[in-house]
Order: C-alpha cells, then sequence, then structure tokens
C-alpha cells in the first residue's frame, strides 16, 4: 500500500513538473532584411507619431511626417533615428511615452542604413 502511494505521489509530481514547462516564446520575428517605407515605416509612424503632433496641415510639433519627404528631412539631419531611440541630445518621442517597440526602432534604423528608399 505505501509503495502505490509513493508510486502514485511520483507520477503526479513528474506531471506536475511537465505542465509547468515554460511555452515557447511564439512573438513574431522582427525582419529587417527589405524594409519598406510604405509598408513598414509609415505604419510605425501613423501610429507613434500622428496623433495631431506630427501630422495635418498645422502640427503642433512645428512639422509633419505624413509623406515620404517630410520623413526624409528628418532622416537627413540625424533627428529620426535619435528621437525614436530616445537617444542623449534628441527630443525623445514619442513625447512624453516610452519608446517605441524594439522591432519598430530595429525597422526605422535598417530602414535608414538601406539608404531610406522611397518604396
Amino acid at each position: 500500500m505505501l509503495r502505490k502511494n509513493v508510486l502514485l505521489i511520483l507520477t503526479f509530481a513528474l506531471l506536475a513538473v511537465q505542465a509547468c514547462k515554460k511555452d515557447e516564446d511564439t512573438t513574431p520575428e522582427c525582419d529587417t532584411t527589405n524594409v519598406s517605407f510604405s509598408q513598414d515605416i509609415l505604419p510605425i509612424l501613423e501610429n507613434s507619431c500622428f496623433n495631431g503632433c506630427h501630422s495635418g496641415s498645422n502640427p503642433t510639433s512645428g512639422f509633419s511626417l505624413e509623406t515620404y519627404n517630410d520623413v526624409k528631412k528628418k532622416v537627413d539631419d540625424g533627428r529620426l533615428l535619435g528621437s525614436v531611440k530616445q537617444e542623449s541630445g534628441f527630443v525623445a518621442m514619442p513625447l512624453n511615452q516610452g519608446p517605441i517597440s524594439d522591432c519598430n526602432q530595429s525597422l526605422i534604423e535598417a530602414w535608414i542604413n538601406q539608404g531610406a528608399p522611397n518604396n
């Protein structure tokens, strides 16, 4: 009887340990190989930067990021990447918020490193 109880307890303990196994991370990879302005960068900016600050006919920030040419100006002067990465010496963007995701930062950086094409 004691042997059966010990065996039963060990079986349940083994099952409990297996049930507690950490699930695999199902977060999709951040693919930065062929970044597109229209498919990748513009949606990031729309979600993180527009909201009245960098869009419309009179953006509160003083400049728009709605078009490729608008964005390219900020790429060329170095402010886009410095701001979204919230680096020292730049105004951290989005303003009064945490940084955009690491993946979105990587996408912007990769796009710039790929020559910031209008694609």
